[in-house]
């Protein structure tokens, strides 16, 4: 055999070898691939979640335990119980006295309809003359990671209440003046939110303003 026919039949041998081992390696692929798709099942558990699991009896893909359940994100005013009730709102603590206040209607919305929010301002006297403290109280439907509940928390209301004003205190023993403005929330898990709730707000009083603060102490009423 001459040396350019032994070369061309070496050639032609490795390039057979070369495509008959990607051809297996690409059906070994191809079958791991089938085997392991196969033997997978996904579904949802009742609570929603997405579970995978394998089987291999099942043969193919399959639902396992599926929950039917509203499309698209959870929203708290649409899928938490629906509450519906006129709220009312009062105000009580440190030097609060409530000269004028206002009640925004309940925000109803979805089918059916529900109270989803409510909200109260009120102003009153200051410690400094001539002007005015601000009180505001907010109530809203949520779930954990919606409105500041903590993620995990089940369906529930946010309470807030929100002052700005001047408060008297006592520095070094002398009547003063203190700027506060600050806000403090509560996390209400009962359907029905009616209730007292103590709430805490605190301001940096004591100069330079960078010591202890000072606590001035609210109850907000919810009937």
């Amino acid at each position: 055999m001459s040396s350019a026919r032994w070369l061309a039949s070496c050639n032609g041998s490795q390039r057979r070898n070369a495509d008959e081992f990607n051809h297996r390696g690409h059906r070994a692929h191809r079958g791991a691939f089938a085997s392991s798709f196969s033997s997978m099942t996904l579904g949802r558990t009742s609570s929603g979640a997405i579970k995978i699991k394998t089987d291999e009896e099942g043969g193919g893909l399959r639902a396992v335990n599926c929950a039917c359940c509203a499309s698209g994100p959870f929203i708290p005013c649409r899928d938490c119980p629906p509450y519906l009730h006129n709220f009312e709102f009062s105000l009580s603590g440190d030097q609060v006295v409530i000269d004028e206040e206002f009640q925004y209607p309940s925000v109803d919305e979805y089918d059916p309809l529900r109270t989803c929010s409510d909200s109260w301002d009120a102003f009153g006297p200051s410690a400094v003359l001539n002007l005015q403290n601000s009180y505001s109280i907010q109530i809203v439907r949520a779930y954990g990671g919606f409105f500041n509940a903590p993620p995990g928390t089940p369906c529930c209301w946010v309470l807030t209440l929100s002052v700005l004003g001047h408060f008297g205190y006592d520095f070094m023993g002398f009547p003063d003046i203190c700027a506060v403005s600050g806000s403090a929330y509560v996390i209400i898990t009962n359907l029905d939110p009616s209730g007292s709730y103590p709430l805490t707000i605190s301001s940096q009083c004591v100069p330079p303003f960078m010591g202890p603060p000072t606590d001035f102490n609210f109850t907000v009423t919810v009937s």
